[in-house]
């Protein structure tokens, strides 16, 4: 039995390890207008979309964000495409703007880890 679970981890481990090495592929390919970020807390739901504050992987900065008719989920990566601007909202004027459209794809909150992890152990 424990054999069987452990197995059942290191599949959804690997699985979760490829989301992150099909995201960074897939940020080379896109190229410089596309950014892997992490949300890290969604803080307001809308009819037409919401608020997150989302943590860039390149530098760690933190920004708030609108995800235009979509909920990201928390934890999770996200590869996107956005624009910078003024937010009405909390008069921030460097709110990313992610439009209809503007997330290519998505990772666990444990992709980027399963990926280190899996690294390491190939070293």
């Amino acid at each position: 039995m424990l054999g069987i679970l452990r197995r059942k981890k290191s599949r959804r481990e690997a699985a979760a390890a490829q989301q992150w090495e099909r995201l960074q592929g897939s940020a080379r390919q896109l190229g410089p207008d596309f950014h892997i970020v992490q949300v890290a807390e969604v803080y307001q739901r809308a009819r037409n979309g919401s608020k997150a504050y989302v943590i860039w992987t390149e530098t760690g900065a933190r920004q708030d964000t609108w995800f235009e008719g979509w909920v990201p989920q928390p934890g999770s990566f996200l590869l996107v495409r956005g624009s910078v601007g003024y937010g009405p909202h909390n008069d921030n004027p460097k709110v990313l703007f992610i439009g209809s459209g503007g997330v290519h794809s998505t990772a666990a909150a444990n992709a980027r880890s399963a990926w280190q992890r899996q690294q390491s152990r190939q070293a």
